[in-house]
Formats: C-alpha cells, structure tokens, sequence
C-alpha cells in the first residue's frame, strides 16, 4: 500500500483550502471548508473540483461541488460555445449539472446495522 501527501490545505480563508493525497490507485481531493456559493467567495478558494484525463482517448472531463442546499455533490459537463468579440470567434463553456448524488444515502441506523449483522450469522 502506498500514501503520498501532495498538498496540504491552508485552513480558514486561504485560496488553497484543499487537501490531496495519492493512495495506491487513487487520487483523493478533500475541499476544506469550502464557500457555499460563488457570491460567498471572497479570497478565491477553491469551491470546485476538476477530473479529466490526459490519454490518447479524449473526454471533456466532469466538475464536481457540492450543493448545500440539496446536500449532495453535483457532477457538471462543459457546453461549449463561440462568442464573437470585435470580430473574432472566442471559444466559452457553460457549466450544466448532468448529476446529483445526495449525501448519506447509504446511511444506515445502528440498531438497523446491528440486525442486519446478527441476521448475516445464522
């Protein structure tokens, strides 16, 4: 089994709020305290998440955040789309939620999961 701390959050206001680790097979990204909306980001946290791939098959990658106010984290897509500006063609993206997944779904009560263990040894 192998851990690599990468970085290490800068706690309270500081733009680099997050946390990553690579263990074994995995890259684990922790937000730390991150704001709830982008108006409440007033020194340029991180409130988002970015995963794509670099390989020779393309994708255009997911953003994730987490919604408050559903509880839940949101997986985004990019539409991209031209914007003409003094004549010239600009490439621009817009963000479009293509999931939801709630928080605690699986959350199960102790005397719940005390039942379903003594069920499991007989």
């Amino acid at each position: 089994m192998s851990h690599k701390k990468i970085h290490e959050s800068e706690y309270g206001d500081s733009p680099f709020n997050f946390n990553v680790v690579k263990h074994d097979d995995t890259l684990c990204v922790d937000l730390t305290y991150p704001p709830w909306t982008d108006a409440d980001n007033k020194n340029d946290q991180c409130r988002y998440v970015w995963v794509d791939q670099e390989a020779v098959r393309a994708s255009d990658g997911v953003r994730l955040h987490y919604d408050y106010n559903r509880d839940g984290f949101v997986v985004e897509q990019p539409k991209p789309w031209m914007e003409l500006i003094d004549g010239c063609y600009h490439s621009r993206e817009e963000w479009i939620e293509v999931g939801f997944f709630e928080s605690w779904r699986f959350e199960v009560d102790h005397d719940e999961q005390m039942a379903d263990a003594n069920a499991r040894k007989t």
